[in-house]
């Protein structure tokens, strides 16, 4: 799990504190969800909700904030069964396998500076034995569900099914590859006129077969290349100016800031597809998450059956209806 370890506003985390503490004193430690015997109360989920809402930003409010909650609480319950697992299998997670994970957070979040990284536990709203604890449960559910699941082999035909099937993925848009020359004028625009005329000029001896690159340079002009460009991506007046325009041609000289443009239309790129040799590894990838995702869904599953889970629905929908109205 990566910890953004962002700021944000804490006004959201007090009215959340205060509308649960407006319920009975007793609700505060009220079971709100068994497996087994592991438990989770009222106050334990409040906690963990201000923690995972300081990570998320913009800070999501009336149903978006019920729908996260309640996403949140599956989230809860999924760990919970697979903690149950994890005790059972005898899973254990060593301190160095956590130091590591925590050492790669700082690194990616540039926090190896020791008053910045106090500074982002602090607006986290996590302590450092809290986000240990965090990442060595998270180790310990990924090590529990690796270790009853199977490693999926793809053959390259069903990698080419794949492939077939969502083509339109994999789609390369039409492209032009274009070269410009820019003939700067004067500031006052009093050459225009005569740039003008020493641009359509090159452009007509390069048409009737003169080298492009010398004509610039008896010009005075650089041949810029602009690269291949998808044609969507191209400004409309650009995109105007090159419409009817083959492939080797130019466009007719363009007034712009500071001078005069022209477009040189190397080549038109037909919209095409990735070929399957190079997208082959990447789908072969999204198939094996994708196979990872079912396969520890479909254990949690499972385990929630054979497990005593037990929800209290009506501390649930309490704490679900006064986020809803933030």
């Amino acid at each position: 799990m990566r910890v953004k370890l962002i700021v944000v506003t804490a006004v959201l985390t007090i009215v959340i504190s205060a509308a649960m503490a407006a319920a009975e004193r007793e609700v505060i430690e009220t079971i709100l969800v068994r497996v087994n015997d592991r438990i989770v109360t009222v106050n334990d989920f409040k906690i963990r909700l201000r923690q995972e809402l300081a990570q998320v930003s913009p800070m999501p409010t009336g149903k978006d904030l019920r729908d996260y909650t309640e996403g949140l609480f599956q989230t809860l319950v999924d760990e919970m069964v697979l903690l149950e697992r994890a005790e059972e299998r005898r899973v254990q997670v060593d301190d160095q396998s956590v130091d590591a994970a925590i050492h790669g957070l700082r690194e990616q979040n540039d926090l190896l500076d020791d008053a910045a990284w106090e500074a982002a536990l602090e607006s986290s709203n996590m302590s450092l034995d809290d986000l240990r604890e965090r990442y060595r449960q998270t180790i310990l559910l990924s090590r529990t569900v690796q270790s009853e699941i199977r490693p999926t082999e793809i053959t390259e035909e069903e990698v080419r099914i794949r492939y077939e099937k969502e083509k339109d993925l994999y789609k390369v848009p039409a492209k032009v590859k274009l070269e410009q020359l820019f003939f700067p004028i004067a500031e006052n625009g009093s050459n225009q006129a005569e740039v003008t005329r020493i641009a359509r000029g090159l452009v007509q001896r390069v048409s009737e077969g003169s080298d492009l690159r010398a004509e610039a340079t008896l010009a005075g002009v650089e041949v810029q290349e602009l690269g291949s460009i998808p044609i969507a991506d191209l400004r409309g007046d650009l995109r105007a100016a090159l419409d009817g325009v083959a492939g080797g041609g130019f466009t007719e000289p363009l007034e712009t800031a500071g001078g005069i443009q022209v477009i040189h239309l190397v080549e038109r790129i037909p919209e095409s597809y990735q070929t399957f040799e190079e997208v082959e590894e990447d789908i072969k990838r999204r198939m094996s998450a994708n196979s990872y995702q079912e396969q520890s869904r479909g254990l949690v599953n499972r385990l929630r059956q054979e497990y005593l889970v037990t929800i209290d629905q009506k501390q649930l929908d309490f704490i679900l209806g006064v986020v809803e109205t933030l």
